[in-house]
């Protein structure tokens, strides 16, 4: 999108002196870079570079179609260890995609969303999005209670069965999305697991911002086991038989 008024001529040049948009000559439209032009190619400060790319998150359900040796950016800064454990893409043991975000009746943090009583009214208990054809694929109902885990660990939550979470077709396949707003805790007027117990740790080279809007994940009917039972559930979940291809 060019930073000027978009009916300005290519071979429009400002006058001496001109301030503002008329200061800026028809062909350099793009103020951020010093010589206003648009770049194939980034100079300096590309991690990754020098020509700006597409990776698949961290964790995905396919193989990079554009680099399939590496499906996620080699540079990325990796800090799996056993309690920040990474998923294969892709692993047949978490075959959903999970994405998290943000409720509108949550606009602060979950502490102070969680303490304010119209608020926690408004949102009174976590849940998960899922469509109805994944509901029907794991055997729950809405309002029925489903265990969302991930290679870091599992939380529950009440199944919230909408179409507004649509199924995808990638490589001639049904891949099904997971929706988690994250703003639950132990404390508050309302309480409920913590999401980001299951978002992975990692640094993107660019921007170094760890990936919490595209995980891998399984749902399964029923809530969570508690206590050191919850501790054998899990670890049978990252113990079942994976089918693989491609690298992490």
């Amino acid at each position: 999108m060019p930073d000027f008024t978009a009916t300005k001529p290519p071979d429009y040049k400002p006058a001496a002196g001109a301030k503002g948009d008329d200061a800026i000559a028809g062909d350099q439209p793009f103020i951020m870079h010093p010589d206003g032009l648009g770049w194939l190619f980034v100079p300096s400060g590309l991690k990754d570079g020098p020509l700006p790319t597409h990776y698949e998150p961290l964790e995905g359900p396919i193989v990079n179609p554009l680099y399939p040796r590496h499906s996620s950016d080699p540079v990325t800064k990796r800090l799996e260890r056993p309690d920040n454990r990474y998923a294969s893409s892709p692993d047949s043991r978490f075959p959903y995609v999970l994405t998290t975000y943000r409720l509108t009746e949550h606009h602060t943090s979950g502490a102070m969303s969680r303490n304010l009583s119209h608020l926690a009214e408004l949102q009174p208990e976590l849940f998960c999005e899922i469509s109805p054809e994944l509901a029907e694929e794991v055997g729950v109902e809405n309002g029925d209670f489903a265990t969302i885990s991930t290679a870091r660990g599992m939380i529950e939550a009440r199944a919230l069965v909408t179409e507004r979470m649509r199924p995808m077709k990638i490589e001639g396949r049904t891949v099904h999305q997971v929706g988690l707003p994250y703003h639950w805790g132990r404390n508050g007027l309302v309480k409920g697991d913590v999401v980001n117990d299951l978002i992975a740790m990692s640094e993107e080279p660019n921007v170094r911002i760890m990936e919490t809007k595209a995980l891998l994940c399984n749902v399964a009917a029923g809530r969570r086991d508690r206590g050191p039972a919850a501790v054998v559930q899990f670890e049978e979940i990252m113990a079942a038989p994976q089918k693989t291809k491609g690298n992490r």
